[in-house]
């Protein structure tokens, strides 16, 4: 348990990504026609609502935490590239929603997210 609270400390960054990813891919599969606003969205609407979007979403984001728990950092790096992915594709759509009119600030989260993947993939440990 040491160990575990240890790498909390010390590796917070990667445990919140892995989790934030799993946790709008659940919510993706739990609530399908989360994008209704097709005017808005319209470039990945037929993309982020559907399982097949949502599932590896969610699988990303488990994975990265089984990861975490077990300490093995040398297999993130393919996440991080599918973390940033992921993200950039929420935060164009955030961003698209509010630039045309529907004023959010899920564009915001989705910014921060993608600035912490950058950082971690950049200055991050992945290599052991």
């Amino acid at each position: 348990m040491s160990d575990l609270k240890k790498r909390l400390r010390h590796d917070w960054q990667f445990i919140l990504i892995a989790l934030t990813t799993a946790g709008i891919g659940i919510n993706f599969l739990i609530h399908p026609g989360l994008l209704e606003d097709k005017s808005t969205y319209a470039f990945i609407m037929n993309v982020l609502d559907d399982a097949v979007f949502s599932v590896p979403i969610m699988v990303a984001g488990i994975i990265g935490v089984i990861l975490f728990l077990f300490g093995k950092k040398q297999y993130r790096s393919f996440l991080l590239v599918f973390y940033q992915f992921v993200w950039m594709i929420l935060l164009l759509a955030y961003a698209w929603r509010a630039i045309s009119g529907f004023q959010n600030s899920s564009w915001i989260m989705a910014l921060c997210i993608n600035v912490a993947i950058f950082l971690l993939a950049l200055w991050g440990d992945t290599d052991g």
